[in-house]
């Protein structure tokens, strides 16, 4: 793989990282305070091929939540997002 092509990889994973963030403050109506961070982890689900996406909301008072979609990040719609953050508790 050329340096472009890492280049290029890289900046979709975080044109997709900061896609996923605004779905997810959209969806929950976060402040601009509230952190929401996104990246791709291992799935660990043997029905999922690949990466899975983890995202995690830590709030003012620093209380977290994390819910993880068993999809890349690039694949993740705000279908997934809401159907993710109805099984979290919080």
């Amino acid at each position: 793989m050329s340096l472009a092509d890492q280049i290029r990889n890289k900046a979709a994973a975080v044109w997709h990282f900061g896609r996923v963030r605004r779905l997810v403050r959209s969806e929950v109506g976060l402040a601009p305070q509230v952190l929401v961070s996104v990246t791709e982890i291992p799935c660990e689900d043997p029905d999922c091929e690949g990466s899975a996406t983890q995202t995690t909301i830590l709030g003012m008072d620093l209380t977290h939540r994390v819910m993880v979609i068993h999809r890349p990040a690039g694949e993740v719609s705000a279908a997934d997002i809401a159907a993710g953050l109805g099984a979290v508790p919080g």
